[in-house]
């Protein structure tokens, strides 16, 4: 195995943190270490010679068996995923040995906390009882084994007497069940250490009841929030960034900037924009459509719903319909679209194509609904209804490298706009001992897989391997951005697929004029842009870019009792919005106060018009941009500009925003 280091030679780190990148050769023991940013080093994650995935808690060493070993900190996004994941299982195992009548119900997973329901016939659950859970948790974490069992989820759930799982069974993808030694619970993952080891920190955060998938006419159930660290060291660095995250939390920022709500006359997970995020959306969407153009993309544009004889053939019914939201009309199954692709390739095929004419480029800010459980909904992070920055590129064979450099170019220009710098690759590969959980043959996987492989090494992109994480139809490579809290969040995503050309019987003809399998490239930048929205609030704790800020530029008259002063303001607005900067005019109450209202608004220039200005025609500017202090806070940096007259201000905006966006906007 090869092994690399940078300047940090002491340090063993997640193969996904880009700062590091290191693989240990067999037999080598790897302890415990700790990263400041990172946490504790909690678990090798290896993968066998037959292409099996093994997690090991460390200290541990490495064996002769292992393809490839990596070590997971606490902190890296897998590292603290199979932690809590594992956790949760402990605590469900302790709640059925104490509480041998108790139905589990399932739980959830959110900063640094496990939430564990269950069912206890009623009865009330104490403090006192909570307390007993958590440490024999605490035991069964140095004692009990962990391990993924065989049998058919539902029925060995429902054998077990546990109704509320086996029901949960059939929501999950491919669900797995999970003995922590006699307790047999459910999993969407088969990726748990044996042994979970000694946890430093374990303690009850909550306690609450909520009733069964939310319907008041249902069970009411119980639950216990627990939070845990593998050591002291790690509960300190989550507690410094909790202090941190408050700070940036999208949720906190969108109500402060009145950006967005939810209703539940709506509907869970479906985003109402107010005018200031759909000014931020709409600004979004305007550079990336320009891009694209200038990049050599048509726009198509397609319907929010379809039957599902459309998604039969591609498939998604098969492998996708538990997420998707299905409704009868007119004697006909119909569906809400959870992708673009089906779309695209029905606009593809109006056509007959030659050689000459590919690749052929289709793009669309494409609304789609997939299905979360309500549990796992979150602000603009995890919704049901969401736009995709969505592009299929129907190529040939041998295009698939050049048009993957190109996305790669595309990518690293959009982040650029956006200051995003700290983002790292990884190709998610087909897991070969789950076959049914894919679609096509393993021919058509190896020459998708290959393909892939063999364009990211010719481009010389470092990248990183992870089995089990491609599409159904086809393998894929990964952004991991990395943001300036350490979390890591999956941005960009491009897949190469030979399944859907084959379904749908996509064709060019050669210079032979012979009929020719296409390939497509399935291919997002930012995602789903209500995420990737969240994202970058989270990001520069609300101080985006100026050419992403929903108001660009607010005007307050020093005195609002001053006639000059406030008419000399309002012309400036007007000014402002007829060339299409987004401005606000602030007039009412004292000076102070509309300060802060526009800093709480997050306007990057705050103009300020008193009577020096009025008589000399000048505006007096702040520029407010993100910045952080040595620790990584965030601390606002403040400018102060004078400008002569209105254009002088006005072709400062235009520069800057020009240069932020390289000439799009």
């Amino acid at each position: 195995m090869k092994k690399r280091k940078n300047k940090r030679e002491d340090e063993l780190v997640s193969l996904i943190d880009s700062d590091v990148v290191e693989e240990v050769p067999p037999g080598t023991y790897v302890d415990q270490k700790k990263h400041s940013t990172m946490g504790t080093a909690v678990f090798l994650f290896a993968i066998t010679k037959d292409k099996k995935k093994v997690v090991v808690r460390l200290p541990s060493k490495i064996e002769e068996g292992w393809e490839r070993a990596e070590v997971l900190y606490f902190f890296s996004k897998r590292g603290s995923e199979i932690f809590y994941d594992t956790l949760a299982h402990l605590i469900e195992a302790s709640i059925k040995k104490l509480f041998p009548k108790a139905k589990l119900a399932g739980y959830n997973i959110r900063d640094g906390e496990v939430r564990v329901d269950f069912y206890l016939d009623g009865s009330e659950f104490s403090r006192e009882n909570a307390e007993r859970v958590v440490e024999f948790a605490k035991k069964l974490a140095d004692e009990a084994e962990i391990k993924v069992i065989d049998g058919n989820p539902e029925e060995e759930l429902k054998k077990r007497g546990e109704d509320l799982l086996a029901y949960l069974s059939k929501s999950i993808g491919s669900p797995k069940l999970i003995a922590v030694n006699d307790v047999v619970t459910l999993c969407d993952s088969e990726l748990h250490p044996k042994r979970l080891g000694k946890i430093d920190e374990m303690y009850i955060s909550n306690l609450s009841v909520s009733h069964w998938q939310g319907r008041e006419d249902s069970l009411l159930l119980n639950s216990i929030h627990v939070s845990a660290f593998p050591a002291s060291f790690d509960r300190k660095i989550f507690e410094d960034r909790r202090e941190e995250a408050e700070k940036r939390d999208h949720v906190k920022l969108g109500k402060e900037m009145d950006l967005f709500l939810t209703s539940p006359l709506v509907g869970a997970g479906l985003i109402l924009w107010a005018p200031n995020g759909a000014a931020m959306r709409r600004a979004l969407d305007e550079y990336i459509v320009k891009l694209h153009q200038r990049r050599g993309y048509q726009l198509v544009s397609t319907p929010h719903i379809a039957t599902t004889d459309l998604f039969q053939i591609s498939g998604h019914l098969a492998h996708y319909k538990k997420n998707m939201f299905l409704f009868n009309l007119d004697e006909k199954e119909n569906a809400l679209k959870p992708m673009n692709c089906p779309f695209h390739i029905l606009i593809l095929k109006r056509k007959k194509w030659s050689y000459r004419e590919l690749p052929v480029r289709y793009f669309e800010m494409g609304n789609v609904y997939r299905y979360e459980r309500a549990g796992t909904l979150h602000g603009l992070t995890r919704v049901r209804g969401f736009v995709i920055d969505d592009a299929h590129i129907f190529a040939r064979e041998d295009q698939i490298e050049e048009e993957i450099s190109r996305i790669l170019s595309l990518i690293e220009e959009i982040y650029s706009a956006m200051g995003l710098k700290n983002y790292s690759f990884n190709l998610s590969l087909r897991d070969p001992s789950d076959k049914e959980g894919y679609m096509g043959s393993d021919e058509i996987w190896e020459h998708a897989e290959s393909s892939l492989e063999r364009a990211l090494r010719n481009m010389g992109v470092s990248y990183t391997k992870s089995i089990g994480d491609a599409a159904f139809y086809g393998p894929k490579i990964d952004v991991i951005f990395r943001d300036s809290l350490g979390r890591e969040w999956q941005a960009a995503t491009i897949q190469l697929d030979f399944n859907l050309p084959e379904r749908f019987d996509l064709t060019y003809t050669d210079k032979d004029n012979i009929p020719r399998r296409m390939v497509i490239i399935h291919r997002a930048i930012l995602g789903s842009l209500e995420r990737f929205i969240g994202i970058m609030l989270e990001q520069y704790a609300g101080r985006v870019p100026l050419w992403l800020a929903p108001i660009q530029v607010s005007v307050l008259p020093v005195e609002e009792g001053d006639e000059k002063q406030v008419e000399r303001a309002r012309q400036i607005y007007e000014k402002l919005m007829s060339i299409g900067i987004r401005a606000t005019l602030l007039t009412e109450g004292r000076l102070n106060p509309r300060l802060r209202e526009a800093r709480m608004l997050r306007i990057p220039v705050i103009a300020v018009v008193g009577e020096k200005e009025v008589k000399s025609g000048s505006i007096s500017a702040r520029y407010i941009t993100y910045s952080e202090d040595k620790n990584g806070r965030y601390v606002p940096k403040e400018d102060e500009f004078n400008f002569s007259n209105d254009e002088e201000l006005i072709e400062w905006i235009k520069a800057n925003i020009s240069k932020q966006t390289n000439g799009v906007l």
